[in-house]
């Protein structure tokens, strides 16, 4: 799905990796973003993972932003992300994923019904169950 960040390296795990990882920021941009506004708490955490990003693939932070933000707003769906996350996605990454999205979402300590519903809908899409999405929201809700 995001190609355009593809080098060549020595093994497609890194390349997968780094596709799972742009896939949950482009996700938790969304949940940001979901209650009209990104706090500057928000912010921080999509900061931090983008700079991760950027370290491992050796790319800008202001262009991996970029391309998240980009990606968001020109998303008429989430197909392609959720079938990249069921087809990629191990069990474990796909917990990450959700537990990454809660942490997004009481980043600025209090969580908003659209941010709440889109979790839901994305766990739900890539077959997560129930009680794995309410230990990983009371987890990110008590940190």
């Amino acid at each position: 799905m995001f190609s355009i960040f593809k080098k060549k390296k020595d093994s497609n795990e890194n390349i997968n990796t780094f596709e799972v990882e742009l896939t949950a920021s482009v996700l938790a941009y969304e949940i940001a973003r979901s209650d009209g506004k990104i706090s500057a708490s928000e912010e921080q955490l999509l900061l931090e993972e983008v700079s991760k990003i950027s370290k491992k693939i050796g790319k800008d932070e202001k262009e991996i932003l970029d391309i998240i933000e980009i990606y968001s707003k020109d998303s008429i769906s989430f197909h392609d992300f959720i079938k990249d996350i069921n087809e990629f996605y191990s069990m474990k990454e796909k917990l990450s994923l959700i537990e990454f999205l809660w942490d997004v979402a009481y980043a600025d300590s209090k969580l908003d019904v659209d941010e709440e519903r889109l979790i839901r809908r994305v766990a739900s899409l890539i077959n997560l169950k129930d009680i794995n999405l309410l230990k990983l929201k009371h987890k990110a809700k008590t940190k």
